[in-house]
């Protein structure tokens, strides 16, 4: 089998806009912009395609639009095909479907979490450890640079530390297999979603087609994108090929730059990097178009991660704390637990992700007596053990008086026949939070939290944001903080190709509105700062 070409677009003269936007010149403002005047024209809002390589990339250009009118074509291109060929998160290999698969061959596999919000997919770094891990990647891999399997083999070869037992037929079983239970329980991954659009050739009948972040895009999307071009009357697409860090599911700068247009804008003044931060940027990564920062002179500081750590706890505004690799967040999550910092975790569990610290607020104005909501309280209660603290029937008292009256206000007194002594010792005490079903570690961690920061810290989105430079593609921060060590397998592909590794720690440190902070490494496998 031969890779597949490229379909060559329909468009005619003056229908196609590429523009080149640095580092926060505002390429999905002038997107926007692009997207409004469409608007302005009458182009109605089902009839614009908006396609970006993150959801949240998606969801804030739909939010800057601030007119009436849907956008059901805001979403990443995963996501579309998701909806084009009607299927729900059933038919995904995912989670615990790959678990299944997995245990069913005997393969072990690290990650088997499942994306919640799996209808809207966006490409997220691998953990590679096992090899089940490098099997699974690789077919990925192979798919979304529409390679065969012995093409891709000999590819791959040369680019990464393989694990024991790694060989051309155990790949070749392992695509067997997994293409096999895929197909007897009905089940499509990621590129497989891709894939079967382009074999069905379905449009998602747009006329107008914008493309962000173009430069992380692979083979096989730009193939779909392609397709989708064949019936729209105006396209624009931005990128910058120097942010192009995707080279690992076949993103290269080099895609973007060949995409023909009728028009070119360079965007030539960035909005978010001081000077400090342009000037080190560009001795990452020295052929970067020169461009204006903003009339800020911005910092460049050298430490240790202790004294890192010590002063964001310090800062004013935003900051995100960036590793190459996710193995290397378990340390970083250890230390701001004991700590007592407000964080939120991009890669991985956060104690201020979802409704914990909400929780904990709830049970502290309870315990001071002030009055809850009863609708509040039924929430509460479903997270406090029944046994040993509550008298039997009171979680169904409490949540049949919120379906008749959901704005009463109960009183912890009104309550103190039905709970129990324990219950009763405990409110009075520090391990008040004993009452709450949550890990003894995040109980300390709330504890030290409200301590060092007090109670509103429990009301605040977290400053800091802990993550993997992927993780914070196309976002920014005040403040930025880089780990330069990286994975053995990072290093030597870093080792093999230093401008693709160089394009990632440029795309870290221009996340800085204010300054960086360059921690010493840690290891000798890490990045070499300028």
């Amino acid at each position: 089998m031969k890779p597949l070409v490229l379909l060559e677009t329909r468009l005619t003269m003056d229908a196609i806009e590429k523009i080149h936007g640095p580092p926060g010149t505002g390429k999905t403002y002038a997107l926007i912009e692009r997207v409004r005047g469409e608007i302005d024209r009458g182009m109605a809002p089902e009839d614009i395609g908006y396609y970006s390589f993150t959801r949240a990339a998606a969801r804030e250009a739909a939010r800057r639009i601030s007119i009436d009118g849907q956008f059901p074509h805001f979403r990443t291109i995963h996501s579309e095909c998701f909806k084009l060929l009607g299927l729900t998160r059933d038919d995904v290999i995912a989670g615990a479907k790959l678990h299944s698969f997995a245990q069913a061959f005997g393969y072990e596999i690290s990650d088997l979490s499942e994306d919640q919000d799996i209808a809207e997919h966006e490409v997220r770094e691998k953990v590679l450890k096992t090899l089940g891990d490098y099997l699974l990647f690789f077919e990925e891999w192979r798919k979304n640079l529409l390679l065969d399997t012995e093409q891709a083999y000999r590819n791959f070869m040369r680019m990464e530390d393989l694990p024991l037992g790694w060989s051309l037929p155990v790949v070749v079983k392992f695509q067997e297999r997994y293409e096999g239970y895929k197909r007897d329980n009905g089940l499509y991954d990621f590129a497989d979603m891709l894939l079967e659009v382009l074999r069905q050739r379905l449009p998602p009948g747009v006329r107008v087609l914008v493309l962000d972040e173009s430069q992380d895009c692979s083979p096989l999307q730009f193939k779909v994108i392609d397709l989708w071009l064949g019936g729209v009357a105006r396209h624009y697409i931005a990128g910058d090929p120097f942010q192009a860090i995707y080279q690992w599911q076949g993103a290269r700068p080099e895609l973007f730059e060949a995409r023909q247009a009728d028009k070119k804008t360079l965007l030539d003044q960035s909005f978010r990097l001081p000077r400090k931060v342009y000037e080190l940027s560009r001795q990452i990564i020295a052929g970067t178009p020169i461009y204006r920062p903003r009339d800020a002179e911005g910092y460049i500081k050298r430490g240790t991660a202790q004294r890192a750590l010590e002063a964001v706890e310090q800062i004013d505004g935003s900051a995100f704390i960036l590793v190459r690799n996710r193995y290397l967040l378990t340390a970083l999550v250890e230390e701001l637990y004991l700590r007592g910092v407000p964080f939120g975790n991009l890669r991985g569990p956060s104690p201020f992700r979802g409704e914990i610290a909400g929780r904990v607020l709830l049970l502290r104005r309870f315990l001071r007596n002030e009055p809850l909501a009863v609708a509040n309280l039924t929430q509460l209660l479903e997270h406090i053990p029944q046994k040993p603290y509550l008298a039997r029937g009171l979680k169904a008292e409490i949540k049949r008086r919120a379906q008749e009256n959901p704005g009463a206000l109960v009183r912890l007194p009104s309550l103190l026949g039905q709970v129990t002594e324990l219950f009763t010792r405990l409110a009075g005490s520090d391990e008040y939070m004993d009452l709450l079903k949550m890990t003894p570690q995040y109980r300390s961690y709330f504890g030290r939290v409200i301590a060092k920061h007090g109670e509103a810290a429990l009301t605040s989105k977290p400053p800091i944001l802990l993550g993997t430079i992927h993780s914070v593609k196309g976002m920014e921060a005040d403040h930025v903080i880089i780990l330069p060590d990286m994975a053995k397998r990072t290093w030597l592909g870093g080792a093999a190709d230093p401008a693709a590794e160089a394009r990632v720690w440029y795309v870290a440190v221009t996340r800085a509105k204010q300054g960086v902070t360059l921690v010493d490494a840690q290891q000798m496998r890490s990045f070499q700062w300028p």
